[in-house]
């Protein structure tokens, strides 16, 4: 049966699915308890795996990019069948209406999203359901559309360009942690930290803060002042830099915001317009480590450095934006090198010892033979 996440369940496996919704409708297998699902296979992301599940079962075929995050749910063990327990990160998709199948595809019925007792397990999905409404359009919607309008931006020819190695992922993921190690080791490569000024004493009055301590009407500037910062963050790294963020992880919360609801529309477009203008004005990066790790892991390393300012943190707020920067790094990975590590299971020296496999030849420092040197999925 699925539920919301237990608060201390230690399942290493998470599955993916897609719902498929048409005004107030949404469609639901016949057969099963559940929607078709699929693990996530090295190399793919959980978006594209939804995707790869629903077109196996019903044979629409969604793209990955139209996908909606919606939050995610927990499967119990079932002995009777021999499945193991697993977190189900779900997404949802509006086909287009040309494309909408009036009558159910075989196997499949369509059901009243009001009717949720029809099928217990959407209870816990009752709100985002409910706000995926066909007047938020996924963010890539947006996105598109604001490239065409601006079209080409030529990229400044600075002889200081930087070369960085930028490392993104959510909060608690450890990436402060392995770049303040990595600088210990007196390697000669600057460590650059995130400069947003989040929680630094009392006194301190900034549009992020406002926003964590709970007004949302401070989201929008708390996202351009971010920006401004993180775009400062860049241009003061120089070709031996490594960076504890950067402006593509102001993306990543922009876009979780939006998908929260905490930013309009109009909202997302505006901060979009001035972060594609400013990030194709600046050189990319030389590689991109993107951390990652099980939504239960960030929650409880959270519950355990008991930061003010993370303690109103849902495991569903964490589970978008830890998936908001998988699709960063996914959209990242046409440009530049992007390599995934998911430190669900690996210890603090684990981490520093596969990001010394991972960079550039012109970062490159000795490193734990022993260390396997492969890349895990996301």
């Amino acid at each position: 049966m699925l539920t919301d996440p237990p608060p201390r369940h230690r399942s290493a496996r998470t599955d993916a699915c897609c719902l498929v919704l048409d005004g107030d409708r949404i469609l639901l297998p016949e057969s099963r308890a559940e929607p078709p699902s699929a693990t996530v296979a090295p190399g793919t992301s959980y978006r594209r795996t939804a995707a790869t599940a629903l077109a196996r079962d019903s044979g629409l075929r969604a793209p990955a990019e139209q996908l909606v995050h919606l939050g995610e749910l927990y499967a119990a063990a079932d002995r009777g069948s021999g499945t193991p327990a697993r977190n189900l990160r779900v997404f949802g998709w509006r086909p287009p209406v040309r494309s909408t199948p009036r009558t159910a595809v075989p196997g499949h019925r369509w059901v009243a999203v009001d009717r949720l007792a029809d099928a217990g397990w959407l209870r816990g999905l009752a709100a985002e359901l409910v706000g995926f409404s066909k007047d938020r359009p996924p963010p890539t919607v947006i996105e598109s559309a604001a490239h065409r309008l601006i079209g080409e931006v030529p990229v400044l020819d600075r002889p200081d360009a930087p070369a960085a190695v930028v490392v993104l992922g959510p909060p608690a993921v450890g990436k402060s942690t392995l770049l303040n190690r990595f600088a210990a080791q007196d390697t000669g490569i600057e460590h650059i930290p995130d400069i947003v000024p989040v929680n630094r004493g009392p006194g301190r009055d900034n549009h992020l803060t406002r926003y964590l301590l709970g007004d949302g009407s401070a989201a929008f500037l708390c996202q351009l002042e971010t920006l401004l910062l993180r775009v400062l963050q860049n241009l003061r790294t120089g070709r031996a830099g490594v960076l504890d963020q950067d402006v593509h992880s102001s993306l990543a919360y922009a876009k979780a915001l939006y998908l929260n609801g905490d930013l309009s529309a109009h909202q997302y477009e505006a901060y979009y317009r001035y972060h594609h203008l400013v990030t194709a004005m600046l050189p990319p990066p030389t590689a991109v480590v993107h951390l990652t790790a099980r939504t239960e892991v960030l929650m409880r390393r959270m519950r355990g450095r008991n930061r003010k300012l993370e303690r109103t943190f849902t495991s569903r707020y964490v589970a978008l934006v830890a998936q908001c920067f998988e699709d960063v790094a996914e959209e990242l990975a046409a440009r530049v090198p992007v390599h995934h590590v998911d430190a669900s299971e690996l210890s603090p020296q684990d981490v520093l010892n596969r990001f010394h496999r991972l960079l550039p030849d012109a970062y490159a420092h000795a490193s734990d033979p022993d260390t396997d040197p492969e890349e895990s999925a996301p």
